[in-house]
């Protein structure tokens, strides 16, 4: 691997963004371990450190896995609920 001594920028494929306000973005790594993006044309930037952004992929990878075990726990909750009113209302219907 070659360490990174400049900076080094590249544009995004495709465009970002609705309306006029679509743009490519401009992705740098930066000496110091930095990655910043900004919008094609603008000369702001966000810049963060390279782990930060790794960690926050992991981060959100393990929100969503977590979320999807939420919705199936909810889902098998509600069928579960759904399933003793439908018994209840079925011994109230026939006990009289």
């Amino acid at each position: 691997m070659t360490p990174i001594t400049k900076t080094i920028q590249r544009v995004t494929l495709e465009t970002y963004g609705y309306g006029r306000r679509a743009r490519k973005l401009v992705v740098a790594f930066e000496r110091g371990d930095l990655i910043s993006i900004r919008e094609f044309g603008c000369r702001t930037k966000d810049t963060a450190r390279i782990y930060d952004v790794l960690w926050r992929m992991k981060r959100s990878k393990a929100d969503k896995i977590r979320m999807e075990k939420l919705r199936e726990r909810k889902a098998a909750r509600a069928a579960r609920l759904a399933a003793r009113r439908q018994r209840a209302a079925t011994r109230r219907l026939f006990s009289e």
